[in-house]
């Protein structure tokens, strides 16, 4: 190995990209990237080019209500995480950097992006299935009052049974969807069945807040919809990663075009283990996370959740951003 390989090697080796989901979302999301980044503008103009919508007239000029409907937040969201992912290998090439990182993670949708990121699904295909997705989900939203909310404060068991109590029946449930920390669990279900879950939790002394987001992920309301996605995606090529995502459902590693598909047909109705996502990547070697996409939010959970590691969002860049300069510098190899 050569001085160049091994500080290559080194000043990557440690780092997992993970991608963030729905909720993530704001009014002017990617408009700085965009603005600073042949790259970024390219990957606006081919997502608005397979999709049939003006993404950046939604993700630079909408407003919250617009970005709140998960038809227009999943193309959104996934465009601007894989704008700025090609802005971040955009600069990093120009300083002779090649980011490398051990594994690839995302929350919920954010896993799409990275399947991008990995190679195993192609950035117009994703685009094309994410449609699907948001179409179906978007359709169970017509037809069924459903919606999000966060539990904090109380530990996801607690959180479960408040689920079990609040459930009246199958056409009024909530289910746990996102144990995001130890002590921060999204419920997701029947609006009704939600806000009884977040009075029993604001009982126990736990803080309830309604997110902003008109579905119902992660539960087993989508069950039908999941089979029907995992029709769609059968006709859509996968290929191996080159880099292993780590499962939202299991939390294993993901190594193989058909393991990647699979993540997918069940993850509408899966909930998403993010705490444990992160414990995982930091017991295969990471000490560095680097949040690709819109926010923060990430960068903010593995702090909480793995307190001795680096997380930084490149989306914390105000002015002029350049992405890599967010990344740690490492000592080289001697």
């Amino acid at each position: 190995m050569t001085d160049t390989d091994r500080r290559m090697h080194d000043s990557t080796d440690g780092i997992a990209l993970v991608f963030p989901g729905q909720g993530s979302q704001a009014p002017g999301m990617g408009r700085l990237i965009h603005g600073h980044s042949e790259a970024a503008r390219r990957t606006f103009e081919e997502a608005s080019d397979v999709t049939g919508l003006d993404l950046t007239k939604i993700c630079f000029e909408g407003e919250a209500d617009d970005l709140a409907s998960t038809e227009n937040t999943q193309p959104a969201v996934l465009t601007t995480s894989i704008a700025f992912l090609r802005a971040m290998r955009e600069k990093a090439g120009e300083v002779g950097e090649n980011i490398r990182p051990r594994l690839l993670g995302g929350h919920s949708l954010g896993l799409f992006s990275a399947a991008v990121a990995s190679g195993a699904l192609s950035f117009r295909d994703s685009l094309l299935v994410i449609i699907e997705r948001s179409r179906l989900m978007g359709s169970f939203n017509a037809d069924r009052p459903v919606g999000m909310a966060a539990i904090i404060g109380l530990d996801s068991e607690t959180v479960r049974a408040i689920c079990e109590d609040a459930t009246l029946g199958g056409h009024d449930r909530v289910d746990v969807a996102n144990h995001n920390e130890d002590t921060q669990t999204v419920i997701s279900g029947d609006v009704s069945a939600v806000e009884r879950a977040m009075a029993h939790a604001k009982g126990l002394q736990g803080k309830a807040i309604r997110l902003k987001l008109k579905v119902s992920s992660h539960t087993p309301l989508h069950v039908a919809q999941a089979a029907e996605f995992a029709e769609i995606i059968r006709e859509i090529p996968f290929a191996d990663p080159d880099t292993p995502i780590v499962s939202n459902i299991t939390a294993e590693l993901l190594r193989t075009a058909d393991e990647v598909r699979g993540e997918f047909e069940a993850q509408l109705k899966s909930p998403v283990l993010w705490a444990e996502n992160v414990r995982r990547m930091a017991r295969e070697g990471v000490d560095t996370f680097v949040e690709v996409g819109p926010g923060h939010a990430l960068a903010r959970m593995i702090k909480r959740i793995q307190d001795d590691s680096t997380a930084v969002s490149l989306d914390d860049a105000r002015e002029n951003p350049i992405p890599i300069s967010v990344l740690p510098v490492r000592k080289p190899i001697t």
